[in-house]
């Protein structure tokens, strides 16, 4: 199996992640909303990744 090289997108959805997740160690009143900004994020990333459906 060849790994694949990491392109500018896994970087600034890992830097999005690892920062939300800084952010909302240090603020637990807004912890869920930083939760929900992380799921958007890779959801948006995940999506991406698949391939279009051409009919």
């Amino acid at each position: 199996m060849n790994p694949r090289k990491p392109n500018i997108k896994d970087v600034v959805v890992l830097l999005l992640v690892v920062g939300t997740g800084a952010i909302a160690i240090s603020d637990t009143q807004f912890r869920a909303v930083f939760g929900d900004l992380a799921k958007v994020g890779v959801g948006g990333y995940l999506g991406q990744l698949m391939p279009e459906a051409t009919p």
